[in-house]
């Protein structure tokens, strides 16, 4: 039984009998019972005003959550190996089977469980107190579906991705940071956005090279080879023409070893398990429906593990199996990749599709009546909502935090290091009513210290380093707390004073949602947002163009149409002249820059008015990163750091 459904049975949060609370209490029984759980009834908006959740958003979560947990279940237990806890008392069964009577201190980093001698079972995660920090360097961000070879078959691939890092440890780069590589569904249509991905446990099919799999030696993939190579004539990505030739694709290869053991690929099996089964299994039907979203498919194909789900996998046994090949497939290559000489930074989306696959999985810890987004602010005035489903803070403590747990190990298996999107979520996330608006949000709190302890053993175990992106409504104790463990913040020019920015951070010029450079001095990012009825605070933009301006020697007042290349050289300079003097750690050319490129990667809270997520850089990968601009700014960012 879901959470959902077991919101009010017995002993979970019935209330006294009697008759309807009058509505002039209604918001106070609704406040006196879910802040406690971590519901909060009102906030602090970026322009420190309090603002008042409505009534009627608490009357909607209210059905979510439950007074106490069930009988036998203590709350999780955070601890540092070898230091003394007082509650640390019990039977404590290791994460590797061994089990001992513990007397207030584990030796062992890890997941294990005490039974403690009240009867309670606790989830207890043993991990250092501080994470790994990386040395000052400065590295490249980029978009990887945008940075296209001449190879490419229309979009960026885990081979390029592999070039883009041997090329950045020639010019003494440290760091490479990629957009998401979650996988994305199936279907003719796929998925544009990286951060809207049918799941963070598995890889984006799109991103893999077809003639790279093993086994594609035997098959001749010449003419899709040449079809893919001609969609990178055409600077918008289609990712339908580019699934429809990378599926025909490595189904052939498929076909030639589908009959072959392999024992690299047996072992990925092994280790994957039931999550890679219950994925192939998605993407089959996702597949044979060309729909992604399971809410939308016969309602018997609705639980992952019903009977007639399984005869479906059944009768489709080798469509299941090639999914399954292909996710192999992806990580050999995206493993390769992370091993060019660089730390490759994955980057963690915030969230999963309301009909994706780790939505289908995690159905019963998830709560669709609500998705993820953020309140108004000074930068996105109506506020944002992303069409993701959050989960349940109660539902993850009962499951043991595993499908986080899963979720960062899969992401530093072979990355080392990870940016978290929107890293508030540990502490909180903005809970908007599916049928309102964003501002009618909730902030709704999560178990931090476990979901912080989960961060620090899982790169311990990888050798990584943590990036948190805290830009936006940041709560109190945020900040403090990530530097107090060793993760780095994120800071922009585009929002702060690079001289403000943090030491423990990661400081860019721009993130995938802001302008760019050139789109800045040359004023082209306001004619977008205008032309798409876009709001923002005019007056500001002009500020910050005439600002860049005056630093790049560029005469302000000079119409943007009649800013040339040289002039935009120039304010890409002066902008990274002062990011790499900036006091952080570690500094990213923003890939866009290198390329001049005007129209930024995506506009927030927009469908449909703007190509996001589609634009490809207008030159091959290799040639940018070796052009002028590009060794302008090595030549800059390597002497300054």
């Amino acid at each position: 039984m879901s959470l959902k459904e077991n919101a009010h049975a017995p002993g979970f949060g019935d209330r006294a009998a009697g008759g309807q609370s009058t509505e002039a209490n209604r918001r106070d029984d609704l406040l006196g019972r879910l802040e406690p759980l971590g519901v909060s009834g009102s906030y602090v908006n970026a322009a420190g005003a309090v603002v008042e959740v409505p009534t009627s958003t608490l009357e909607l979560v209210d059905d979510h959550f439950r007074d106490e947990p069930p009988p036998g279940i203590g709350a999780p237990l955070v601890c540092t190996p070898g230091r003394h806890h007082p509650e640390l008392f019990g039977d404590l069964v290791l994460e590797g089977g061994h089990h001992y009577r513990a007397h207030g201190v584990v030796d062992v980093p890890g997941y294990h469980v005490l039974h403690t001698d009240d009867g309670l079972r606790r989830f207890v995660i043993a991990a250092p107190e501080s994470l790994r920090s990386p040395d000052r360097s400065w590295g490249w961000q980029l978009q990887l579906y945008a940075a296209r070879s001449q190879d490419s078959w229309g979009i960026g691939d885990f081979r390029d991705l592999g070039r883009i890092c041997r090329i950045a440890h020639s010019q003494h780069a440290g760091c490479v940071q990629v957009s998401p590589v979650h996988a994305i569904a199936p279907v003719s249509h796929p998925q544009d956005s990286p951060y809207s991905p049918a799941s963070r446990q598995f890889l984006n099919l799109l991103h893999v090279a077809p003639g790279e799999a093993p086994g594609a030696e035997r098959v001749d993939l010449s003419d899709l080879s040449a079809a893919g190579r001609a969609l990178n004539a055409e600077r918008l990505i289609d990712r339908s023409a580019v699934w429809a030739l990378k599926k025909e694709a490595l189904w052939r290869v498929w076909g030639a070893v589908r009959d072959e053991e392999n024992i690299e690929y047996t072992d990925y099996r092994q280790r994957r398990g039931r999550a890679l089964r219950d994925f192939a299994v998605w993407c089959a039907i996702a597949d044979e429906l060309d729909s992604s979203d399971w809410q939308e498919w016969p309602a018997e194909l609705h639980r992952p593990g019903s009977e007639a789900v399984r005869r479906w996998a059944g009768a489709h046994a080798d469509k299941v199996s090639f999914y399954a090949w292909c996710q192999w497939v992806a990580d050999v290559q995206y493993a390769e990749a992370c091993t060019c000489g660089v730390d490759v930074i994955a980057d963690l989306a915030v969230g999963f599709d309301q009909g994706s696959e780790d939505a289908w999985a995690f159905q019963d810890s998830l709560c669709f009546d609500f998705e993820i987004g953020c309140p108004p602010d000074t930068h996105n005035i109506e506020g944002q909502r992303w069409g993701l489903p959050p989960f349940n803070p109660q539902a993850l403590v009962l499951h043991d935090f595993g499908p986080f747990i899963e979720m960062v190990h899969e992401g530093l298996r072979h990355a080392k290091a990870l940016r978290i999107d929107h890293v508030m979520q540990l502490w909180r996330l903005y809970w908007v009513p599916k049928d309102g608006t964003a501002a009618e949000g909730v902030y709704v709190t999560y178990p931090v210290h476990a979901l912080l302890a989960v961060l620090r053993l899982e790169a311990m175990r990888a050798g990584a380093w943590i990036v948190g992106e805290d830009m936006g409504t940041v709560p109190a104790g945020v900040r403090e707390s990530m530097t107090d463990i060793g993760m780095l913040a994120n800071r922009s020019a585009m929002r702060v004073d690079t001289d403000d920015f943090p030491e423990l951070a990661i400081g860019t010029s721009s993130t995938h949602d802001q302008v760019t450079v050139a789109g800045l001095i040359t004023g082209s990012d306001v004619e977008d947002l205008r032309r798409i009825g876009k709001s923002a605070d005019w007056d500001q933009i002009e500020r910050t163009r005439r600002e860049l301006a005056v630093d790049a020697g560029v005469d302000p007042g000079k119409p943007g149409r009649r800013i040339g290349e040289q002039e935009i050289h120039d304010a890409i300079m002066a902008r990274y002249r002062r990011l790499g003097s900036a006091p952080s750690r570690v500094v990213l050319a923003v890939l866009d820059d290198a390329a001049m490129v005007r129209g930024r990667p995506n506009m927030p809270g927009t469908v449909g008015v703007y190509p996001n997520w589609r634009l490809a850089l207008p030159e091959p990968v290799g040639r940018t990163m070796r052009s002028p601009m590009a060794r302008d700014l090595v030549q800059l960012l390597s002497e300054n750091r």
